[in-house]
């Protein structure tokens, strides 16, 4: 990510325009003329020793307006527009010094240089204005020891500049262009002719000899202590303490806002860095504990860059995605600090950009060429941060909370059985991507339809089809939801939707939509048989669908209801005999209850065999009645046969007991 804010070259029409003053010949009116050509030669020269750049441009103007035919056209002055801050100006000729009026404003000087004797038609003026650009001059003028930055621009309406920089100093160029060259007293930046000053304008960057010096402080959060250390340039220590109090203030409210616990390992260093100019968001985001961050940074970019612990790469893969979620994040921070936050223009207008592209084209940081990265950069930063606002308001600040938590934590879109503080099974572990975000997004409690704004504004036009594709695969997938109730969704089904395989998910939809119409039937009959179904077939489904493992599964519980109800038509109330044939054991009913339980305990071989034992209690219950009858038959009359031959005996014994 870095965090230089664009460079600006304003007014630098005017640079070249010159006002054009009427001469009077005789009693002829005046009249302006605005015909001429400003040749300026520009070298800009850093002292970082005494903190500042003199500036020299070296000019000839020339009036090309014709005399009128009652006059003759001149001019008397010229205004060059300087960067704003532009000091000691003076101006001069062969002759000696010029007369410079100036005009300052928050963003350039006006250098009106008054002619020593009014310029006629084809004559040419040959003057030198210098100035000097001191440390701090504007917010873009830095000259130190550490670093140097310069906005150099090209005067008139044809123009050349050169930059020169003592050897200690490494320069990079934003704009341009300017090309490097070098010698032993150190490079040069060199621009050859610019056609048009006006639309020419250039950054220079240069790192110097840095030495850091360090600041840090404990920072307390919910769930622990951050180890903030702040490295500043040894010639910058005010940016190292204020950098350090933001960032101290910014974390718990970062921390509070994501709804996710820090969860950095070790110190979290951020060092002071040149800007890489691409826009004001584009230091390198590693999404680790280190985080660079440019010296001329604006609050509102220092709150991204940190944003980025939490939206780095090992949150998302696209760049988008941990760019425009970390300059949403900022935003939200910053509004709560009561900071200034950037203006950026509207959705609908950057899509009417000429640079504007599918955002999940966007390439990774630093894979760039630098005239992409001058071109595409500064939209790209602004239409990821436009568009993640624009989600926020269709889904809520809530909402798209749940959605970064649910990600963060490995959460799969598509699985609405694992709890917040679990790992979906459904995940592959991987940095979530535009898919997975549409996914989270359209699953999430408000479930809006965003397919058409990630369609136009995140995925190229060759993905057309297979949205096309995922748009009936989800409509087959909400009616399988809806059918299956508290049941919830198969995982092959889930799994399908989750690696974007559309077509094995509608296939597989179908094929659970018929099992659960089966499984209908099945449950109506259960209920009408009395029988409380096991668990493990709602477990076959979740595991397998419609697959054979659910369907095998499906068929053996109503293969045991069939044979169940068969049995309950079978096995009726028992007759004394049948009393008698099971006195001591178990009825075929209390049987065939335990056959009930055992099944809904999701034991079907032991239902089974339940169910087999209640039919062959009651096939046998009869004649083990009459055996048993037939026996106690005998023992009876056994018995009563013994009872008279004792009172035989006993007669002949014992005459008298006979009288009795």
């Amino acid at each position: 990510m870095s965090a230089r804010g664009s460079f600006s070259k304003l007014g630098l029409g005017a640079c070249a325009m010159a006002l054009v003053a009427a001469g009077v010949v005789g009693g002829g009116s005046a009249r302006a003329a605005t015909a001429y050509s400003l040749r300026t030669g520009a070298i800009y020269r850093v002292d970082p020793a005494k903190g500042e750049v003199s500036v020299a441009v070296s000019a000839t103007f020339t009036n090309t307006t014709p005399d009128p035919a009652a006059g003759f056209s001149s001019f008397g002055s010229v205004p060059l527009t300087l960067q704003a801050g532009a000091a000691a100006v003076a101006a001069r000729d062969a002759s000696g010094p010029l007369r410079v009026t100036l005009a300052r404003g928050p963003t350039r000087t006006v250098a009106t240089i008054r002619l020593r004797a009014l310029l006629r038609y084809r004559r040419s003026a040959a003057f030198t204005l210098s100035y000097r650009l001191a440390d701090g001059a504007n917010p873009q003028v830095r000259v130190r020891a550490s670093s140097v930055t310069v906005p150099v621009w090209g005067f008139g309406t044809a123009a050349s500049v050169s930059l020169r920089l003592p050897a200690t100093y490494t320069p990079r160029v934003i704009g341009g262009p300017l090309t490097l060259s070098t010698s032993p007293d150190g490079p040069t930046l060199s621009s050859g002719p610019i056609r048009d000053p006006a639309r020419w304008s250039a950054m220079v960057i240069a790192a110097g000899s840095i030495e850091y010096v360090a600041v840090g402080r404990q920072v307390a959060l919910p769930g622990g202590t951050v180890d903030l250390r702040v490295r500043s340039f040894a010639d910058d220590r005010a940016w190292g303490a204020g950098t350090l109090e933001l960032i101290a203030q910014a974390l718990p409210a970062l921390q509070a806002a994501i709804g996710l616990p820090y969860a950095g390992v070790g110190p979290l260093v951020v060092t002071e860095s040149v800007p890489s100019g691409i826009g004001p968001l584009a230091e390198p985001a590693t999404g680790t504990q280190e985080i660079a961050v440019a010296l001329d940074a604006a609050p509102f970019t220092i709150l991204h860059q940190v944003a980025h612990v939490w939206f780095g790469p090992q949150f998302a893969s696209e760049r988008w995605i941990r760019e425009g979620f970390a300059s949403h994040l900022a935003g939200l921070v910053a509004r709560r600090l009561s900071l200034p936050v950037p203006a950026r223009a509207a959705l609908s207008q950057l899509e009417a950009s000429p640079e504007a592209f599918p955002l999940a084209g966007w390439s990774p940081s630093g894979s760039d060429s630098a005239a992409d990265s001058i071109r595409t950069g500064s939209w790209a930063y602004d239409a990821s941060w436009a568009f993640v606002d624009a989600l926020a308001e269709r889904v809520g600040e809530d909402g798209l909370r749940t959605v970064v938590q649910r990600a963060a934590r490995g959460v799969a879109a598509y699985d609405s059985t694992s709890t917040d503080a679990t790992t979906s099974a459904l995940a592959a572990g991987q940095p979530l991507d535009s898919r997975q975000l549409l996914d989270h997004l359209e699953e999430g409690a408000s479930a809006p339809v965003l397919d058409d704004a990630f369609r136009t504004r995140i995925f190229p036009a060759s993905s057309g089809a297979l949205l096309d594709l995922r748009a009936r695969a989800r409509s087959a997938y909400a009616g399988l939801r809806s059918a299956a109730g508290d049941w919830g969704l198969p995982k092959p089904v889930q799994q399908a939707m989750q690696e974007w395989r559309f077509d094995d998910a509608i296939a597989s939809v179908t094929a659970a939509q018929s099992w659960l119409a089966d499984r209908d039937r099945f449950l109506a009959a259960a209920r009408q048989a009395g029988l409380s179904t096991p668990d493990r077939l709602v477990a076959r489904w979740r595991t397998n669908g419609g697959d054979v493992g659910a369907r095998r599964e499906l068929d053996a519980e109503l293969a045991f209801l069939q044979a169940y109800r068969a049995a309950d038509d079978q096995i009726d109330g028992l007759n004394p005999i049948e009393r008698l044939g099971v006195l001591g054991g178990q009825e075929p009913r209390a049987v065939l209850a335990e056959a009930a339980g055992l099944f809904a305990g999701g034991d079907l071989g032991a239902a089974a065999a339940s169910i087999e034992r209640a039919i062959n209690l009651d096939a046998g219950a009869q004649g083990a009645g009459v055996v048993r009858l037939a026996a106690a038959t005998a023992v009876v009359a056994v018995l009563a046969a013994g009872v008279l031959l004792g009172l035989r005996r006993l007669r002949r014994w014992m005459p008298s007991f006979a009288r009795l």
